[in-house]
């Protein structure tokens, strides 16, 4: 019996060892088994996001808006079934040559441009503009503090930009829009050789230039007094600094206790100032015409038609044999195309801006005939001038001083006081 129990259990034991082998096998040969899950959703294209518009204070300013995703054609269409005429207030008298091409293009438009100075300018709009007067539908004016303080703050002018050539206009020139820049440069007259070139604007605060530099009143001129202002930015004042160390040959040091460099300078500068000259082409004229090694800042534009300037004057940029002068060469200041709140033609407004903007309307300064100018749509080239003096836009934009509404409008106050009570 016992041995019988003991043949049973090993029976057992060898059964159950063959049983975990067929285990083990089974589980070393399985293949694993992979479930596929059908997709059955069907792919989907994600449309690009549309653009928010943005929110609008008036009905003019959505109708711009409008229109500045608009081709030409389609803004004519719109333009034509306005009604009345369409006035253009403008500081630059070439601007109707402009108008005078456009209307060949767009025949059945009635557009007029009425010559506006700068100073009545800001006077017309702000008493026309949301009033019974029968005034500008937009306008073309320069001076950025006053027309960022006194028209576009006011809600009197609204801005128009066409989407087109957002990629062709430097983003600062798109709001307020701006069609162009005009420069006005330094000149000295160089009719004895034996003077030599201005190199560096420091020159400029020495003795030795008492009454000599010309320079129309900045406390008549507001686009003079924007320039001297805008010297006291820390780029001006970067550069005015510069300056001091590669004429004097040290880093400028506040022994006189001036807030900066700039001030030192315009302190200087403005004790030098020569104000006889009221206009510019008087300045241009009289230093042409007048002592050797004297000083102008005029708008480059006289020496188109003056000879005797054009010989006997040398442009401070490009004089000191090619180097030009350090610190800065003179300044320039754009011309705004701006909407009229008010206007009743704001189709015909954009279009018009459209053109200036465009080849073929800045063809109205942009000539063989005219110098000085330079179109803010950098796509186009620069036509040469027949003096051969003139240069690309980007020459100038790097050794001019600009205007900045902004950096104005914040500390006009300020510097204009302190460069009144150094007027002469």
């Amino acid at each position: 019996m016992k041995r019988l129990a003991i043949v049973l259990a090993c029976v057992l034991t060898l059964t159950a060892f063959a049983g975990c082998g067929e285990a083990a096998a089974s589980v070393e040969t399985a293949e694993p088994t992979v479930s596929v899950v059908e997709d059955t959703k069907e792919e989907t294209v994600e449309e690009p996001a549309k653009e928010e518009e943005p929110e609008f204070d008036t009905e003019l300013e959505k109708t711009l808006y409008d229109a500045s995703k608009m081709t030409d054609e389609e803004i004519y269409e719109l333009a034509k079934a306005e009604t009345g005429k369409t006035v253009v207030y403008s500081t630059t008298s070439l601007a109707a040559n402009a108008l005078e091409t456009f209307l060949a293009k767009y025949p059945d438009l009635d557009v007029e441009i009425s010559d506006v100075g700068e100073a009545d300018m800001f006077t017309k709009l702000s008493t026309e503009v949301g009033s019974a007067a029968d005034g500008a539908d937009m306008a073309l004016l320069q001076n950025a503090y006053r027309v960022n303080n006194e028209l576009i703050s006011e809600d009197l002018l609204v801005n128009y930009f066409p989407e087109s050539l957002i990629g062709d206009v430097a983003e600062t020139y798109q709001n307020p829009a701006a069609i162009l820049f005009v420069s006005k440069l330094i000149f000295m007259n160089k009719t004895d050789d034996s003077i030599e070139d201005l190199k560096n604007v420091w020159q400029l605060t020495e003795e030795a230039y008492k009454d000599k530099i010309f320079f129309k009143n900045p406390a008549d001129e507001p686009v003079g007094m924007n320039f001297l202002i805008m010297l006291t930015s820390d780029e001006w004042t970067a550069k005015l600094g510069d300056a001091y160390k590669a004429y004097f040959g040290k880093a400028w040091d506040n022994t006189a206790e001036y807030k900066s460099c700039a001030y030192e300078f315009l302190d200087k500068f403005l004790a030098n100032c020569n104000y006889t000259y009221t206009a510019d082409g008087g300045i241009c004229s009289g230093i042409a015409e007048g002592e050797p090694g004297s000083v102008g800042l005029f708008v480059f534009s006289k020496l188109r038609t003056n000879e005797v300037a054009r010989e006997n004057l040398r442009i401070a940029a490009t004089g000191n044999d090619g180097k030009g002068i350090e610190g800065f060469a003179g300044f320039m200041y754009p011309t705004y195309a701006q909407v009229c709140a008010d206007t009743d033609t704001p189709y015909t407004c954009a279009l018009f801006i459209n053109y200036l903007l465009s080849e073929e309307g800045g063809a109205a300064w942009n000539n063989e005939n005219n110098m000085g100018s330079y179109l803010a749509n950098q796509s186009i080239a620069l036509v040469p001038d027949a003096t051969g003096l003139d240069k690309e836009v980007e020459f100038w934009l790097s050794r001019c001083v600009i205007e900045d509404g902004d950096y104005l409008a914040a500390n006009y106050a300020d510097v204009y006081e302190y460069i009144a009570a150094r007027i002469n």
